[in-house]
């Protein structure tokens, strides 16, 4: 069976990953204990660049990330490779296209900007925007698309506040293929990473890009679906860079008082979840294949075509003459060229007439569920890594006193689950979600007393409301668009944004 195949190949993924951060550090414990933390002496050290809190496509977000599962639309890119060949319940064509675009700031209340989740305000996380945009296309079973986020903000440490602006960009290009008339779809891309890291007296840009692949299975007319993806591990595999020096002495790369690390990393993932659907409108409803669909009629001209052809040439035989033969010929296909004229008009009449099928099909589905998503991500480890935050401030004192120290971050597999819930309060204006999910800790902290942390959990909201529909003076087909907001509240975090789509 396919499914198997697949899901065995992901297991084998996370087994093989799984043993090589064993085999690099030993058990948890074991490493927490006996391990040194990565020294900024030098520059055999990495960073996480792991992302606690969920950034992602406002839906996604609402969900409390809760996606692999269900995978539908542009928004599906960040949690299943397979998104791109996922048909929705309205799609009625053989191309199929969608845009997309969010902007978010997450919101520093109360004093609550522990962004990094290390627990301490131990930095001031300032001007923060959070960009995010893709394009998918559709054509039969083949889908490909491309996603891309990108975060900015400014860091800064007590006493100098000098300021560190940071760019970090994640994008995600992506193709899959339909099988089994789109209950069974799978995809494969690469995921891109930049980081950006301008610094009083550098500039320090990184770039790495991995290899990803998903699955999603969804039966026609069934009220479920289950969808993996696995996304390897990104190491930077080039930088670019303004200020730097090397010591002669030691061989030591610096970027101003900075020490520049070998890698930035992006751990790998292992994302796996379930979409069940509630109530009359179908979750998986069977898609109909234009070309399909058409083949059937169009069929249908052709043979009574090819028996006109047959009846002319029959009779041509019959006559022996040549010179009558001729001018019944001539005759007999100026009938058949009006008959094929009638004909192409009826054709195209008939074709009008599915194409209001399928989308008559389409928009008269039951508006009435409820939609529920669980899904489990488990991001894997890095070794000799160090979080952000600490590779910024280096030898800076940490705000609060300083009682509790991150050392290395990325050390162990960590665990997030998550939940989310979607449902249409108002018929066809409005669209609520609420969600939930578990931010792990990736840090080990000095002195080890301060190693009994544990993550957060984050209470996820959203909404998209209709706004009106357009064909930008003929120049499209009329579509619905939509404004969507959500937010997004933990301990020391808070984010809230706003995007523009298309209603569906």
């Amino acid at each position: 069976m396919p499914v198997l195949r697949w899901c065995l190949a992901l297991a084998t993924l996370a087994a093989v990953s799984v043993s090589a951060d064993a085999n690099g550090q030993g058990s948890s414990s074991e490493g927490s204990s006996m391990r040194a933390p990565p020294e900024l002496g030098d520059n055999n050290y990495a960073i996480d660049l792991w992302q606690g809190p969920v950034l992602a496509p406002i839906r996604v977000i609402s969900m409390g990330g809760a996606y692999a599962g269900y995978a539908e639309g542009i928004a599906g890119f960040v949690a299943n490779a397979a998104s791109p060949a996922v048909r929705h319940s309205h799609s009625t064509g053989w191309w199929d296209a969608d845009i997309d675009a969010a902007i978010s700031i997450p919101l520093s209340l109360f004093d609550n900007n522990d962004f990094d989740n290390s627990g301490d305000l131990d930095a001031d996380y300032s001007n923060f925007i959070y960009l995010a945009g893709g394009v998918q296309l559709q054509a039969g079973p083949f889908g490909v698309g491309m996603f891309g986020d990108l975060q900015r903000y400014t860091l800064s440490f007590p006493p100098e506040q000098q300021q560190t602006v940071v760019t970090v960009g994640r994008y995600h290009l992506l193709t899959g293929w339909a099988f089994l008339g789109n209950q069974l779809i799978v995809g494969a891309g690469a995921r891109a990473l930049t980081l950006g890291v301008a610094a009083p007296s550098a500039d320090l840009t990184f770039f790495g890009a991995a290899p990803q692949f998903g699955i999603l299975v969804k039966p026609d007319w069934t009220p479920f679906r289950v969808g993996a993806s696995y996304r390897h591990a990104v190491s930077s595999v080039f930088t670019v860079d303004t200020g730097t020096t090397i010591d002669p002495r030691t061989g030591v790369r610096r970027a101003g008082e900075l020490v520049v690390p070998n890698s930035v990393e992006l751990p790998w993932e292992i994302e796996v979840g379930t979409a069940i659907q509630v109530g009359p409108r179908p979750l998986n409803p069977e898609w109909i294949d234009p070309d399909d669909h058409e083949e059937e009629l169009i069929e249908s001209y052709r043979i009574d075509r090819r028996a006109r052809r047959r009846r002319i040439n029959r009779q041509l035989m019959m006559v022996t003459d040549e010179a009558v033969r001729q001018q019944l010929r001539e005759r007999l296909m100026v009938e058949e060229q009006l008959v094929h004229q009638r004909e192409q008009r009826a054709l195209q009449r008939d074709l009008a007439r599915l194409r209001a099928e399928r989308r008559a099909r389409a928009q008269n589905w039951p508006r009435d569920a409820l939609l529920l998503t669980v899904d489990l991500v488990v991001t894997g480890s890095v070794q000799d890594a160090i979080h952000l935050e600490r590779f910024i401030s280096q030898q800076q004192q940490q705000a609060g006193g300083g009682e509790c120290t991150a050392v290395a971050s990325g050390e162990e597999v960590n665990f997030s689950p998550r939940f989310g819930v979607e449902m249409e309060p108002f018929k066809d204006w409005v669209h609520t979600r609420f969600g939930s999910y578990y931010e792990p800790s990736r840090y080990r902290y000095l002195p080890e007393s301060c190693d009994d942390r544990v993550g957060r959990q984050h209470f996820t909201f959203g909404a998209d409301v209709k706004l009106f529909s357009t064909t930008w003076f003929g120049l499209v087909s009329e579509v619905t668009y939509k404004l969507q907001g959500y937010g997004d509240l933990a301990p020391r975090y808070q984010a809230f944004g706003a995007g523009f789509g298309v209603w569906y």
